[in-house]
């Protein structure tokens, strides 16, 4: 019984496996927002621009996690941050923030 059944799941698994590519989604047409099949806004959502932080401003809170960090400085040409310190990345732009109260020092490279 278990061998009839092992077969019969051997005999069915290529027909799973093509039929799932069937169930992927489709890229949007041209003229169309990618989100919600409608038209293309004009600008994005303003909770999707990058902020433009100068000297002393302090990074937002919603920017503060790790992913934002970085950590591999050289592959980004930036310098060695100083002590107490360590470069953001947000948006294609690079800033050296104060490990302490997270406040802007250097906008990089």
């Amino acid at each position: 019984m278990k061998k009839r059944m092992l077969f019969l799941a051997v005999l069915a698994l290529p027909a799973v496996l093509a039929s799932a590519p069937s169930f992927a989604q489709q890229p949007p047409r041209p003229g169309q927002n990618a989100y919600h099949g409608g038209p293309p806004p004009d600008r994005p959502p303003a909770d999707m621009t990058a902020p433009q932080w100068h000297k002393g401003d302090r990074v937002a809170p919603e920017f503060r996690d790790r992913q934002y960090v970085i950590d591999d400085w050289r592959e980004y040409h930036l310098q060695a941050p100083p002590r107490g310190h360590h470069w953001v990345g947000v948006g294609g732009q690079y800033y050296l923030v104060r490990n302490s109260n997270w406040a802007v020092e250097r906008v990089g490279p």
